[in-house]
């Protein structure tokens, strides 16, 4: 028997008190048995406006359009897209609790002097929001010398289409 795993967002950037939550199905993206729960904002008329900076789902940014499926429960569309970048870093396992909690602190401080927006899902792995028009400055300079050593893996959420 399966399990599913589900991915949530505990600390949503664009958390209300009028929030809607969909699924999107991780399988076409690699993750077998995976949900990610991602938040959104109903809009008047069609559509809900993503409200959280996705862990796993290619081709999703904050603040897209998308549509749901008929019973409401699953994203199944990109309707427009925003114009925002997701941007993820992976703290790699073989670092030492001590490398570990010390790059987390560089990268949150990278983060916040660009004045980017940033989810942690667990202690390893970040998704930044990058506007139309901005880049991601402080926090490449930060992760590029781990990088190279295939202590952190990085990559960018639009490198695949959204699809379900």
């Amino acid at each position: 028997m399966s399990v599913t795993k589900y991915i949530v967002h505990e600390s949503p950037v664009g958390r209300t008190s009028s929030n809607y939550l969909a699924m999107v199905n991780l399988e076409p993206y690699g993750f077998a048995g995976s949900l990610e729960q991602i938040w959104l904002r109903p809009l008047d008329g069609n559509g809900y406006e993503v409200s959280c900076i996705p862990f796993r789902v290619y081709g999703l940014a904050l603040n897209d359009v998308v549509r749901l499926d008929s019973e409401g429960k699953q994203i199944i569309e990109v309707l427009r897209p925003s114009g925002h970048r997701v941007f993820r870093v992976f703290l790699a396992p073989s670092l030492s609790v001590s490398e570990s909690y010390e790059m987390r602190n560089s990268i949150t401080r990278a983060i916040i002097d660009d004045a980017l927006k940033s989810e942690w899902s667990g202690d390893r792995h970040v998704a930044i929001d990058v506007p139309l028009g901005r880049e991601v400055g402080r926090v490449w300079p930060a992760i590029e010398h781990v990088a190279a050593e295939e202590k952190v893996y990085w990559e960018w959420g639009d490198v695949e289409p959204f699809h379900q």
